[in-house]
């Protein structure tokens, strides 16, 4: 959400909770426990609750777009703080469209193409520090030339009828969550919340998911 900060706020009396996920790169986490964040604040509750593809485990949705440099903020802290509770939920990204739907196909068609993991760091890194826009088929093609995908089976991928259904899931969960902005974050089903939601504080908003996610995986245990 482009009216708001993104990592500021952090009060400086709260614990931090510091990871060592990656070399010797610290992740530091305000150590808030679940019992600090409150509906309507910090988070929101679905009306309708969502069905998940997670089976018996939690699900968290990050709701994104390759083209919001907050999402391309929170992306690193997202992907190390993923790493190191792999066991606790399945993460599962969703790409919204807004006005375009080309960064929510390309998503789409990497995925179907199992190289979304490989190369999403680097569309990042094209569009907000190397300025490719990566707005049409045509660019996406050319650029992704130059990341050993070969152009013929992505497109014909971008084509597919299997891309298309993804499509169309993809803006029923969008919609079904009431998703107006990116990023946001859902919560097996039920939750809703966000950095925006948290005064643009991308550390406390993991915290408020890693929150919801320990609220759900005590119901299971009940």
């Amino acid at each position: 959400m482009q009216s708001i900060k993104d990592d500021g706020g952090m009060n400086p009396s709260r614990r931090q909770l510091c990871l060592l996920p990656l070399g010797a790169s610290l992740l530091c986490l305000p150590a808030w426990g679940s019992d600090s964040v409150d509906e309507g604040i910090d988070f929101e509750v679905l009306a309708t609750p969502q069905a998940t593809r997670s089976g018996t485990r939690v699900e968290v949705i990050e709701f994104f777009r390759y083209g919001c440099p907050f999402c391309d903020r929170l992306e690193p802290v997202l992907k190390r703080w993923a790493q190191e509770r792999e066991k606790d939920f399945v993460l599962r990204k969703v790409p919204v469209s807004f006005q375009s739907t080309t960064h929510q196909q390309l998503h789409l068609t990497l995925v179907h193409l199992q190289q979304e993991t490989r190369l999403a760091p680097h569309i990042y890194d094209a569009i907000h520090r190397h300025a490719r826009a990566l707005d049409s088929l045509e660019d996406i093609v050319d650029w992704l030339s130059g990341h050993h995908v070969d152009a013929s089976r992505f497109t014909q991928a971008w084509q597919s009828s299997a891309v298309a259904q993804a499509l169309t899931q993809a803006n029923a969960e969008v919609q079904a969550y009431g998703v107006k902005f990116v990023p946001q974050f859902g919560v097996n089903g039920r939750y809703l919340t966000s950095p925006a939601m948290v005064g643009g504080n991308n550390a406390r908003a993991l915290q408020v998911v890693e929150a919801l996610v320990q609220r759900e995986q005590a119901k299971n245990k009940g």
